[in-house]
């Protein structure tokens, strides 16, 4: 496959510094063939062209970052589109993209099929661990190795058929923060819930000071890298995925029991560059924040349960009061978690607050009015497997005794 990508990433490289026009997708499915016959034919036919199609993909993207960039929309200038190879110059064997359901099967095994000349012993077929979460008509696939964990992973796409939730236009929105991960309001409801990071903190924390010691490490030895270097990011990101999964289960199943139609997510456009951050919460609200990724774990557990998600915009949602008949700007955050309003005398969470404005903002018909909205928030936490109730101490104790 990276030898494959890279012939081809050689005919569009050079065809671009000659200031000719660089090849299609089509044209390369001739060229390739011909020029470069045993690094295709290596290749059954379908994931030859898919690894085709992937190069021909990356230099359209190439192609409009460079137009955004010449029209001033885009900062930072794009680079051309890499060769597949590591740093002491080999070539990686982690993915193997595979063009459609003809080439791959998934029942009690999974089964690839092979190239030419080992067709004639059938297909390659491999046990799994793990199990479908999707059900339906099988679509593109691709192979890919973790490096840390030394695994093959099978990633595939599936036609599923939408679900709808009917009888209900409720809504409810989503605001997310770095010490409240995640702050649920729903409509006509006058608890939100609030999801308390500070344990999810300090396990990123904890797992950063070991990366940073193996770091230092390596640096005495004129070293950069490592495999336990690799394993220890890669279980640092895997413990913070697997909160955000539960979190975002949480919601989920919240949602769907209050016939909640619509899930409005907030959307902290520029956060990053209007505010000057120490350097140890700089470091947190560019890592271990993962806003993108967060949001696209939560609108796929949202979307598994038919409900229509929407990333909107937050400006403006924490330092407004959510009585909808105030609508005051004349706020107060003093401690910055607290919002007090100098109109109406409501006092609120400002992360509480966020949500209610966020839905009320974007949610036609949406009113605070007759809910209290100064209700104290159904607070969980963090205890390392699921989340439990922020004021049940003893959950530690049982887990012990179980």
């Amino acid at each position: 496959v990276s030898r494959l990508y890279n012939a081809g990433n050689y005919l569009c490289r050079q065809a671009f510094i000659a200031a000719k026009p660089i090849p299609s997708y089509a044209t390369l499915c001739k060229r390739l063939p011909v020029e470069y016959e045993a690094d295709y034919r290596a290749l059954p036919s379908d994931i030859a062209q898919e690894v085709i199609k992937t190069l021909a993909q990356a230099w359209t993207s190439f192609r409009a970052l460079r137009q955004a960039h010449s029209a001033g929309t885009l900062k930072h200038k794009p680079g051309l589109p890499r060769y597949r190879k590591n740093r002491d110059g080999s070539r990686p064997f982690n993915y193997i993209p595979i063009k459609s359901a003809r080439s791959y099967a998934v029942t009690d095994t999974v089964s690839i099929a092979l190239p030419a000349e080992l067709r004639s012993k059938g297909r390659l077929s491999m046990k799994y661990v793990g199990c479908e979460r999707y059900r339906g008509a099988k679509k593109r696939a691709e192979l890919l190795w973790d490096k840390a964990r030394e695994r093959w992973y099978l990633k595939y796409a599936v036609e599923v058929a939408d679900k709808v939730i009917h009888g209900s236009n409720r809504g409810a929105a989503i605001d997310l923060g770095v010490r409240i991960a995640a702050s649920l309001s729903i409509e006509g409801v006058e608890q939100a819930r609030h999801f308390v990071a500070r344990e999810m903190l300090k396990d990123w924390d904890y797992w950063g000071r070991r990366i940073a010691q193996h770091m230092q490490e390596l640096a005495g030895r004129g070293r950069k890298c490592s495999h336990p270097l690799s394993q220890l990011y890669a279980m640092r990101a895997a413990r913070w995925r697997h909160a955000w999964q539960a979190i975002a289960r949480e919601i989920a199943t919240t949602c769907r029991r209050q016939c909640v139609g619509t899930v409005y997510i907030g959307w902290p456009k520029g956060i990053r560059e209007e505010r000057v951050y120490s350097k140890r919460w700089g470091a947190r609200i560019h890592n271990f924040w993962g806003f993108d990724a967060s949001s696209r774990i939560l609108q796929a557990a949202l979307e598994r349960q038919g409900i229509l998600v929407k990333r909107v915009g937050e400006r403006g949602s924490s330092s407004t009061c959510p009585v909808t008949s105030c609508a005051s700007k004349k706020v107060t955050r003093k401690p910055r978690h607290i919002l007090r309003c100098r109109t109406c005398d409501t006092t609120i969470h400002s992360d509480q607050a966020g949500s209610r404005n966020i839905l009320a903002f974007n949610h036609p018909g949406t009113s605070w009015d007759a809910v209290k909205t100064t209700a104290r928030p159904d607070t969980l936490r963090w205890n390392k497997q699921r989340w439990v109730d922020a004021e049940n101490r003893n959950d530690r104790t049982l887990l012990k005794a179980a």
